[in-house]
């Protein structure tokens, strides 16, 4: 008979429990060569000035997403103490006398080379599915197990000021008195599906770049800015650069129902499940309300219709094409929708590259439901969580951009910390109360970290 867990008994184990220390063995055991890598980033600071390693100044940023700090500001004034100081030198191996100052932190983001913090985030997801730890995800379908990217985008945060030329702009009420311009910072992730979990696969910025006239001068117009489509070509071929035979299932929403991003896809061997909705490519619908369905009522999930082969393209252009599409009705009553005071049954249409069979179509509406999950366990988690990616840490572009990644790689660590970490799931503890709990021991506990003990990271 299984123990009854009391609120004594989750603050015994809190007690028990060194947070700081979980973190720490989670980067050194998982990616230990993790500080190696933060030393081979292109250092452009001159050499008789160097302060800090970049190690260190690296390891601060990401140990304060950490502790769920939410400016700059407060990493000067939370990290000023002895005990933060000590504990960070014990982490690092190092013996600084004072930690980087916020402008210190901030200059070093603003001189980064993106493609440095790209290549980290690459190490850091390559060695952690050479690990295996994540095979238990892979999805078994038609005699292979994939892997589940979804792509999608966000924004970062916009201002009515002008925040750089390479800034996605929006003019609103053009041409009258009350016309005004939002700039904004915007980001399209390739997320890895686990269950629950979310890991950043690549990121692809949507910015306008320049153009040279003949004369090799800069020129920032432009006829039509950058987009989430065309930084989604961009992204295909980054995740074919990192996973250059892993088998690999693309999601996305509808706004990826398109014949060309279809072909790149395949183009890039990568199978793809995305959502379809009527309003978009509708000679699909079209044609998937003509022809007979095979339909399926799977017991305790619902009922699946599908066709495969399905043409659709334009009589115009005479340009056509096959695609295989499934419709997925819940079984439950919580997928009911509010429409006009009543309330009816959501149905699920998603188009995809994979032969649907009744093997396998319960498979293809699972994982194409699961796309959502990179807006709520990603970017929804990112931004109201710990780890606050809205906030306006600098002005400067580079370092945005720079500073987004970091965050990137410390939602990694934090994902497995939380998720797999036996002892810290023990305690029963929210996501914010593991990073305070993280805080406290780095701020104010001169502490002793065991470092070379083993923990076991399963994820369920």
């Amino acid at each position: 008979m299984s123990k009854k867990i009391t609120r004594a008994i989750i603050r015994e184990r809190k007690n028990a429990v060194n947070e700081l220390e979980e973190l720490v063995i989670v980067i050194k055991q998982h990616f230990p060569k993790f500080y190696n890598w933060i030393n081979c980033i292109t250092d452009k600071r001159q050499k008789g000035k160097i302060s800090y390693s970049m190690k260190c100044i690296i390891m601060v940023r990401i140990l304060a997403l950490c502790c769920g700090i939410q400016s700059m500001n407060e990493i000067t004034t939370d990290f000023n103490t002895n005990q933060t100081i000590n504990n960070i030198n014990l982490i690092l191996s190092e013996s600084n006398i004072e930690l980087p100052h916020r402008d210190t932190i901030i200059n070093i983001l603003k001189e980064l080379n993106v493609k440095d913090l790209e290549n980290l985030n690459t190490k850091v997801i390559k060695t952690l599915i050479r690990s295996k730890v994540l095979n238990s995800f892979r999805i078994p379908c038609n005699g292979k197990n994939y892997f589940h990217i979804v792509i999608d985008g966000t924004g970062l945060f916009s201002r009515t000021y002008e925040l750089d030329k390479m800034a996605i702009t929006k003019t609103y009420n053009r041409g009258s008195e009350d016309e005004y311009t939002i700039y904004s910072y915007y980001v399209l992730e390739a997320k890895l599906i686990c269950g629950d979990m979310v890991f950043s696969v690549a990121s692809e910025f949507v910015e306008n770049t320049t153009t040279t006239d003949k004369d090799g001068n800069e020129i920032w117009e432009f006829d039509k800015q950058d987009c989430e489509l065309k930084a989604a070509y961009r992204l295909l071929e980054k995740i074919k650069k990192i996973f250059p035979k892993t088998p690999i299932i693309i999601g996305g929403d509808a706004l990826y129902v398109k014949k060309p991003f279809f072909e790149k896809c395949l183009e890039n061997k990568f199978e793809f499940i995305v959502r379809y909705k009527d309003t978009t490519m509708t000679t699909i619908s079209k044609e998937f309300d003509k022809i007979e369905h095979t339909i399926t009522d799977i017991k305790g999930f619902g009922k699946c219709e599908f066709v495969n082969n399905l043409v659709y393209g334009s009589d115009i252009k005479n340009d056509f094409d096959t695609i295989n599409i499934i419709q997925y009705t819940p079984k439950t009553n919580d997928e009911l929708i509010e429409d006009d005071d009543e309330r009816i049954q959501q149905i699920f249409k998603f188009v995809t590259s994979l032969k649907i069979s009744k093997q396998n179509q319960q498979i293809i509406a699972t994982t194409g439901r699961n796309r959502w999950k990179i807006e709520n366990h990603g970017f929804r988690d990112q931004k109201e969580g710990v780890i606050n990616i809205s906030h306006a840490y600098c002005k400067d572009y580079n370092a945005t951009k720079c500073n987004y990644l970091l965050s990137q790689i410390t939602h990694t660590i934090l994902t497995l910390l939380n998720n797999g970490s036996i002892l810290i799931k023990a305690t029963k503890a929210t996501k914010k109360d593991v990073s305070k709990a993280i805080k406290t021991i780095l701020t104010s506990e001169i502490t002793h970290l065991n470092q070379t003990r083993k923990i076991q990271l399963r994820l369920l």
